[in-house]
């Protein structure tokens, strides 16, 4: 809902010469996808919306339909709450639900750490024995459009780390397995389309 938080920068609306006249729901901080939000994650403000967007983001009313709820899509700070930005906590078992798989990665393998929460990657094994459909001497793919949830990254600017830790969501346990032992083989890295904005999380 690009459109929608972008029009959610709530004080773009305080230009309005009208009183704002009801309260929505805007997020305190970055909300990064897969993030279970919680109520000091929210908080109300006062604006006045068009009919247009106001039929589309979250108001005073509809507490009970955010805390709890889980982020699709990457919200910042100050942006309204979409409603096509967040959906229903699912269930950690069964055949609907993600797994979640942190991994350290050297450098070149994170993408020398230009990645960020909210993006989508694709997983490559360099090791042939932990992805299927590989050749005798051709990486494989563990997961596509695995969403990043969190990148740790201890470098400052006149001391790059080495290694960068990253947080995965795919969609599958056997994928989640197969990018965990290729991490812990140092057999794994990180791809994305260049050149063009970062695949979102949806």
């Amino acid at each position: 809902m690009c459109g929608a938080a972008a029009l959610g920068l709530w004080w773009a609306f305080e230009q309005s010469a009208a009183a704002p006249e009801t309260s929505y729901v805007v997020a305190r901080t970055r909300l990064a996808p897969g993030r279970v939000i919680e109520p000091a994650d929210v908080a109300l403000v006062s604006v006045r919306l068009p009919a247009e967007i106001e039929a589309t983001v979250f108001g005073e009313g509809d507490g009970n339909e955010v805390v709890g709820s889980v982020v699709l899509e990457a919200i910042h700070a100050g942006e309204l709450l979409a409603r096509g930005d967040v959906g229903p906590r699912r269930s950690t078992a069964g055949p609907d639900a993600g797994y979640a798989v942190a991994v350290e990665l050297d450098r070149p393998g994170a993408l020398n750490g230009l990645i960020a929460a909210g993006e989508r990657v694709d997983v490559v094994v360099i090791d042939r024995s932990f992805a299927d459909g590989a050749g005798a001497d051709a990486p494989g793919l563990a997961a596509t459009d695995a969403v990043v949830l969190d990148v740790d990254d201890p470098s400052v600017a006149e001391h790059p780390s080495d290694i960068v830790t990253v947080t995965l969501q795919v969609h599958d346990r056997a994928a989640a397995v197969s990018i965990a032992a290729a991490a812990d083989a140092g057999a794994i890295a990180l791809i994305r389309p260049w050149g063009a904005p970062p695949r979102a999380a949806s």
